[in-house]
């Protein structure tokens, strides 16, 4: 079953031009089927010739040994002479590529009417490779495991539809601040949206793992991915001695979701010095296991000084590290396993808005995110509990009283609504629909 990709739009307006791309993402989060979903499009959608389009994995060691020896060549050997128009070659599991940077180079420069797409499960191994030699010859997008639209598209399409539409609309007043239809009181789908949200809280997007049919396949398929994590990228590829201290290290940042980093506890419960600490932080965001979230300042050389928060790119690979893959409502963490799911929508816009970060204040006042959309600061407020009327936090007021940003987003279990304190329109939205 294939599941249209939402980063395909995205894609789109880049592959007729003369750079290259590049598409990144943690191992089996569907680099290879999304390939699949490029060249049906280009197919299909451009009407492109077929054998225009062509599909090789580096996993072949006789075509790697091939592009090693003689990148243009292989490259030149795909299009057809005196054939119209461009061709596209797409390479899966690029990082296997010695000097693949370089090779590049030389393609880009020396081969005509040749569009490369590589992917890779590692951006420390494809920014190594890439750096140096394709700036400004290469785009970078990122492929994460599913969002909850794309689970929605695999699991119900009518509720996808549904969600679908409330989240343009939602997205449009964060990018353009076009406010949302007037609305108040609990959401018509809250009951059925809801149960499918905790759902893919409990156990992540991966394509394999939602695809499954039993709760045991999705354990199987989710064991699968994080011993292939270890065994490819982290030894494999980045050399890593052992993997006793990765695990004691992810295990502890799992159960400390969302909580400001204390170095000194990481390295107690990981049982590595500082150095051997940051190497080890570095190799699970470079091969996107977790990514870091810094503080809001005014002064950004404060922020950059102060400890990041730590989330998960995947709550079903965050869940099984913590052996509990009970839904939301049934465990301890219900709000740091919805924060984490906000932060990885949010992550995912960083292209359609800016940077997040988190505020909080020496007297305890916290927002668990800042967005910096092109109309200024958004403060994003995440209270996963049943709401009958629009109410923000002390902690909310005293962000908005301070810096006096245009708009104001609490995401709630239930409510829509909207609600003003100042200058400041706040829109009330169920969390399903980010």
């Amino acid at each position: 079953m294939i599941i249209h990709r939402n980063l395909l739009e995205k894609i789109k307006p880049f592959l007729e031009r003369k750079e290259f791309i590049a598409v990144l993402g943690p191992r089996q989060c569907g680099k290879t089927v999304f390939l699949g979903i490029i060249k049906e499009y280009l197919s299909a959608g451009r009407k492109k010739r077929k054998d225009a389009v062509h599909i090789i994995t580096f996993e072949d060691r006789r075509l790697l040994r091939q592009f090693e020896s003689d990148p243009a060549g292989l490259a030149a050997s795909y299009s057809r002479p005196g054939a119209p128009g461009q061709t596209w070659l797409m390479i899966d599991e690029f990082q296997y590529a010695e000097d693949g940077g370089q090779k590049l180079k030389l393609v880009y420069d020396t081969v005509k009417n040749v569009k490369i797409i590589v992917t890779g499960s590692s951006s420390l191994e494809i920014k190594a490779q890439t750096g140096k030699y394709m700036v400004g010859r290469i785009l970078t997008f990122n492929l994460y495991p599913f969002d909850f639209t794309e689970y929605l598209r695999a699991r119900d399409a009518r509720l996808e539809a549904v969600q679908s539409a409330a989240r343009d609309e939602l997205l449009n007043w964060m990018i353009a601040g076009k406010m949302p239809r007037s609305r108040s009181g609990e959401d018509a789908y809250h009951e059925e949206i809801v149960a499918r949200y905790e759902e893919f809280c409990a156990w992540g997007g991966y394509p394999a793992v939602v695809l499954s049919g039993t709760e045991r396949e999705r354990l199987k398929v989710l064991g699968d991915i994080y011993n292939g994590y270890i065994l490819k990228d982290v030894k494999g590829l980045l050399e890593l001695s052992t993997d006793r201290n990765l695990l004691l290290l992810s295990q502890y940042l799992a159960a400390q979701t969302g909580n400001i980093v204390v170095y000194g506890d990481l390295g107690n419960e990981s049982m590595l010095d500082f150095r051997n600490l940051k190497k080890h932080l570095n190799i699970l965001m470079e091969t996107f296991v977790c990514a870091e979230l810094r503080p809001f300042f005014v002064n950004r050389q404060k922020e950059l000084s102060k400890n990041p928060k730590i989330y998960f790119y995947d709550l079903g690979f965050r869940n099984y590290l913590l052996e509990n893959t009970n839904p939301p409502g049934k465990r301890p963490d219900t709000g740091a396993i919805v924060e984490n799911a906000v932060f990885m929508r949010l992550n995912s816009l960083r292209e359609d808005m800016g940077r997040i970060n988190f505020w909080r204040t020496k007297a305890g006042a916290e927002v668990d995110f800042v967005v910096h959309a092109a109309g200024g600061l958004i403060p994003v407020e995440v209270k996963y509990s049943r709401f009958e009327k629009p109410v923000i936090s002390r902690s909310f007021a005293s962000f908005i009283e301070t810096f006096k940003p245009a708009r104001g987003l609490v995401l709630t279990k239930n409510y829509r609504g909207h609600a003003r304190r100042g200058s400041t329109k706040i829109v009330f939205a169920p969390v399903y629909y980010l």
